[in-house]
């Protein structure tokens, strides 16, 4: 994040909770913006869910889970507030009075239960801009279910088309929804500040997990309409071959290779040696390998056992084939690639000191005029009395009553449960 970053001067508060919604709002906050995370002491699940420093929830814990430097309170600030308590009601909507931007990810309904729905925060505030990121929206039959990200992967249809060729549909990816959402939470909020700044009024966005992960299986819908079931084919291809996931020397090591036209054919051949049965004429022809592709992966898997994963990647790609090694968590973590880009940020918690530096995931662009960083991570709680003071116009012994009567917070009660 730069010392004041593009968007410096904008504020988001942000009743944000679980991955979706904070992976979105970190995006501004590594951007610059005043992203106030408002958390409640009800609901501290993503401060217990780590992970924690040698794996054990420490004296502190809700200061020290990962994730939250990951995406929860990286270059946020926190304010831990009871909004449904009447006085704690009365202070957001002073907040409000001094924010670009509030989101929420609640099932709807709810930011209309508490006061907060778009009408009401933009008779305070005309150039407010209001996000609710929920599974299904606000309007249809659905508009009230709720879910997380495995039940949506399932309704847009992500799982129908995953699986093993012949066999069940599976789940995508443990999270691949949360972060499409996140990703869309940015592009929807950056979207709707020029929108704003062209015409000085603020808008409602309505963004939904189901639509985002509707919108990745474009194709399978158009085949639909002309009658063509999209099947599961694994790694496979509709017509390339080889297309796939082969063995490499070593344990639970992987190759990815695809090859796209006959001369890449023809260069894979020669990287194998050309052995006899690649001369087949049941391999000659992309048509005939995709047809004899369970046969072909079994011969290019007994060559690439052989081999290492990364060696043989950089070798075929040196001959023009499309190959990649199928990276582990540890692999990336120490990724030359990554590294010299500047993918990889490294941060040290001060939060969790026993931790030491560790290294976190940046943001998939390159931006010279806009670096970015972790600056910092919140604490829970730990921004009240200056968000309090400075845009609510509270005094310091006003700020004392809310915390005497339970409305603000910087630490769990007392009879909270250890993660």
């Amino acid at each position: 994040m730069a010392e004041q970053g593009v968007l410096d001067g904008v504020r988001v508060l942000s009743l944000e909770q679980v991955h979706a919604l904070p992976w979105g709002t970190g995006f501004l906050a590594d951007l610059g913006a005043d992203v106030i995370r408002v958390e409640s002491p009800d609901h501290l699940q993503d401060r217990k869910a780590g992970p924690f420093p040698a794996g054990t929830a420490g004296e502190e814990w809700w200061n020290e889970a990962g994730n939250m430097v990951y995406y929860g309170a990286r270059n946020k600030r926190s304010l831990c507030m009871v909004v449904t308590h009447l006085r704690g009601k009365e202070v957001f909507l002073k907040l409000v009075e001094k924010a670009d931007i509030v989101t929420d990810n609640f099932r709807p309904g709810t930011m209309q239960r508490f006061g907060f729905d778009h009408d009401s925060l933009s008779a305070i505030n005309p150039r407010i801009i209001t996000l609710s990121s929920t599974a299904y929206g606000y309007t249809g039959p659905w508009r009230r279910a709720g879910s997380r990200a495995r039940t949506v992967d399932a309704a847009c249809g992500l799982s129908y088309l995953t699986g093993y060729e012949g066999g069940p549909s599976q789940r995508a990816s443990p999270n691949y929804m949360d972060h499409s959402v996140g990703n869309n939470v940015a592009y929807a909020l950056l979207l709707a500040l020029y929108q704003r700044n062209r015409t000085g009024k603020g808008m409602r966005v309505d963004l939904t997990m189901l639509e985002t992960g509707v919108s990745a299986v474009g194709p399978a819908i158009l085949e639909a309409q002309r009658g063509i079931t999209r099947e599961r084919l694994g790694c496979a291809h509709w017509w390339k071959a080889p297309h796939n996931v082969y063995p490499a020397r070593g344990d639970d090591r992987w190759i990815v290779i695809v090859v796209s036209s006959d001369a890449e054919w023809e260069a894979l051949k020669g990287a194998m040696g050309r052995p006899q049965w690649a001369e087949e004429a049941k391999f000659a022809t992309a048509l005939a390998r995709w047809r004899n592709r369970h046969e072909l992966d079994e011969l290019i898997g007994n060559w690439t056992s052989q081999h290492d994963d990364l060696e043989l990647a950089q070798r075929l790609q040196g001959l023009g084939i499309a190959a990649g090694s199928a990276m582990a968590a540890e692999d990336l973590v120490h990724d030359s690639h990554l590294r010299e880009r500047g993918y990889l940020w490294e941060f040290s918690n001060p939060q969790a000191p026993a931790v030491g530096s560790r290294v976190f995931a940046g943001r998939p662009y390159k931006d010279p005029g806009n670096p970015m960083s972790i600056e910092k991570v919140a604490g829970l709680g730990q921004d009240n009395d200056a968000i309090l003071a400075e845009l609510a116009g509270l005094s310091p012994a006003e700020i004392g009553e809310l915390e005497s009567e339970g409305v603000v917070y910087g630490a769990p009660r007392p009879d909270e449960a250890r993660p």
